[in-house]
């Protein structure tokens, strides 16, 4: 199985368990890669049997914006449901970095997997 990938996906969103961080927009940084078959596209040349990353970055910033979580977990465990379901993906992994969150570190974030894991070494 073959992925297509989408890197450093900035977004900003209300996320947050603190007080402070449910009247702020916070930057979240989004890295998706997701498992799909290209072979009909490459074959074709054409648009509609492919993995359209567009829209699949139009729909993680709605989404995003449109929902209001507390932890990033709620918020990647939903996206990655929701995704599979409209793009019909078979796999994807999603990583969400959450930048000047924890003075200590540059960033703090999270890494899923969902589905059937592609064959291929991870990226």
């Amino acid at each position: 199985m073959d992925k297509v990938f989408i890197d450093g996906l900035q977004v900003d969103a209300i996320i947050g368990v603190f007080d402070w961080e449910k009247q702020v927009h916070q930057p979240l940084i989004f890295d998706l890669a997701m498992a799909w078959d290209i072979r009909m596209a490459a074959a074709t040349d054409d648009l509609v049997h492919a993995l359209n990353y567009q829209a699949v970055t139009e729909f993680v910033e709605r989404f995003v914006r449109e929902q209001h979580f507390q932890l990033l977990e709620s918020l990647l465990e939903r996206l990655a449901e929701q995704l599979r379901q409209e793009f019909g993906m078979p796999w994807i992994s999603i990583r969400v970095t959450k930048p000047a969150v924890v003075p200590q570190a540059r960033a703090v974030g999270l890494y899923i997997e969902r589905g059937d894991a592609p064959l291929m070494s991870r990226r």
